[in-house]
């Protein structure tokens, strides 16, 4: 049996967590949920120090944010998120996210264990805690599929990871991936505020690596792309605003 099957966890948005209108940044949201699934996955014995001794870790794979109402400086919120089973190598897990009683967003997110060595996925019916009775609840009514497009792709910008992008895992931390991404949206002043996106994390990058962002603009939404020197896919992601 999980031992907290749902948690739920309180955050008060700062000045550094705002953007210059005051609203709680979409980077900053990605850390609040990682911290979530962090204390959760721990408080039910298979977070971060249990998967160390397993030479393992998690990674986040695949995300999907919805938010109706942004949070704003000095509020509180609170956020629930729970395990909700597996699909093959992904661990799923969901949130709701509330402001003074009311649900203004949600999340629904996949996850991989990689190995330590060789960052290669591990099966999860190896570990224990796969067996436990998830919560087969979702916040988002949606299967995290790959995100897929046609049409050709405008090169932007290219960048270098530094060493303030990286996270205990020693590679870019998801929150630093969706920073970039927004960086590179708003660079267009006329964009419009993101009510919904969704992210597939692909390959990694280290220090020192550099990249380039590339984008897609459609009627139905605006597609991002990001790609190390080789020219392979780091991340994609998919925005409607």
């Amino acid at each position: 049996m999980l031992k907290h099957p749902y948690s739920i966890f309180s955050f008060t948005v700062k000045s550094y967590h705002s953007d210059q209108n005051g609203k709680l940044t979409l980077p900053a949201f990605f850390h609040f949920l990682q911290e979530c699934a962090w204390d959760n996955a721990r408080l039910n014995d298979f977070g971060y120090e249990y998967l160390l001794k397993e030479n393992a870790f998690w990674v986040l794979s695949r995300v999907l944010v919805q938010i109706d109402k942004y949070p704003e400086w000095k509020d509180e919120i609170e956020i629930k998120t729970w395990p909700k089973g597996t699909d093959g190598f992904f661990a799923l897990r969901d949130f709701e996210i509330y402001l003074k009683g009311e649900i203004i967003g949600r999340a629904s997110s996949s996850w991989l264990i990689l190995d330590f060595d060789t960052r290669r996925p591990r099966k999860l019916e190896n570990f224990n805690f796969i067996h436990e009775n998830f919560i087969h609840e979702g916040a988002i009514d949606r299967k995290l599929e790959k995100i897929v497009f046609k049409g050709e792709l405008n090169k932007l910008e290219r960048r270098k990871v530094y060493q303030s992008d990286l996270d205990v895992n020693k590679h870019v931390n998801n929150a630093t991936y969706v920073r970039w991404i927004m960086d590179s949206y708003f660079s267009d002043s006329n964009r419009e505020p993101v009510f919904e996106f969704e992210i597939n994390f692909i390959s990694e990058l280290s220090l020192n690596d550099e990249f380039t962002i590339h984008n897609l603009d459609f009627n139905q939404g605006n597609y991002f792309v990001l790609k190390n020197l080789s020219d392979k896919e780091v991340c994609r992601a998919s925005i409607r605003s």
